[in-house]
């Protein structure tokens, strides 16, 4: 399922391009209009290949992954967040561990973080996002996974799209990134040093596509914070830039014995890659919760 209220919210971000004030200047408008397009390219990549924190959790879950509370973030840790960005990190990251709970139909757990996202929502003034009539209906479909992530989704839509009408754009990015570094936690977690599980190697080492266009994402900010974690990111980065990608092609001979050619690509890496990515997921992971 494809998180279709970010690709509505990643549009409604760009194709405004941020602040703006009104130029007679037909050159600048020509500019502005070039870096509006430039943005909306830069979006397009953003949300093909930054899953959502339920796509992660469903490609973890294919891969073998079990269900572990104790990797969640603690609900306790909710009380702890004062300011705007590790509300809105914090937000992204309680966002994936109610994707993870229900991907594994953890309703008791569901309704913990669902709050906390509330209370999280609230803080950063999108208290919409999570109101009384929602939680009903979250409480209603405890039972139905499909139907508890669709009101999930537009819960956050509702919370992007106030950020983006109240000029706190930016804080919709700290949002995403702490949801895909939660989902991206939980899923190397639970690797084993003496037996890594290959399946779930190949899913770590498939969002290196994922990280290089977050950090694409965070380039589109003129901001401090998103500065900030950025350099952060870029640790995980050069970790993920071990990883090689190598184009491959096929020959396929079809009904009329006429030989196809047909190209991809496929990724080397080792499991010493692999668990570094994991370590440093880790220290930026307990860095975002604390």
């Amino acid at each position: 399922m494809k998180y279709t209220s970010l690709l509505i919210l990643l549009f409604a971000l760009f194709s405004c391009g941020g602040e703006s004030t009104e130029q007679d200047d037909n050159s600048t408008t020509e500019t502005n209009s070039d870096l509006t397009n430039e943005r909306i390219d830069k979006a397009k990549k953003v949300f093909y290949t930054i899953p959502s924190p339920y796509e992660t959790a469903l490609i973890f879950e294919s891969s073998g992954v079990n269900y572990n509370i104790g990797l969640l973030n603690p609900i306790d840790n909710v009380s702890n967040y004062s300011t705007s960005v590790k509300q809105a990190l914090n937000f992204g990251v309680y966002g994936a561990d109610l994707s993870y709970a229900n991907i594994f139909d953890q309703s008791q757990q569901c309704m913990f973080y669902m709050n906390c996202a509330k209370k999280l929502a609230d803080q950063l003034g999108v208290t919409a996002a999570f109101d009384a009539e929602t939680i009903e209906r979250i409480e209603r479909n405890l039972n139905n996974r499909d139907s508890l992530m669709n009101i999930i989704n537009d819960s956050y839509w509702i919370a992007d799209s106030h950020l983006k009408e109240n000029q706190q754009d930016y804080l919709s990015a700290l949002i995403i990134a702490g949801g895909w570094i939660e989902g991206l936690y939980l899923g190397s977690a639970t690797l084993k040093k003496e037996k890594p599980s290959e399946p779930i190697m190949k899913a770590i080492a498939d969002q290196k596509y994922a990280m290089e266009s977050l950090v694409d994402l965070m380039d589109l900010y003129n901001n401090e914070e998103v500065s900030t974690l950025k350099t952060k990111l870029m640790t995980i980065k050069a970790s993920f830039d071990k990883i090689t990608e190598t184009s491959t092609a096929t020959s396929v001979n079809n009904d009329k014995d006429v030989a196809v050619i047909g190209g991809g690509s496929s990724l080397t890496y080792t499991p010493e890659i692999i668990f570094e990515i994991a370590q440093n997921v880790k220290t930026l992971r307990n860095e975002i919760i604390e």
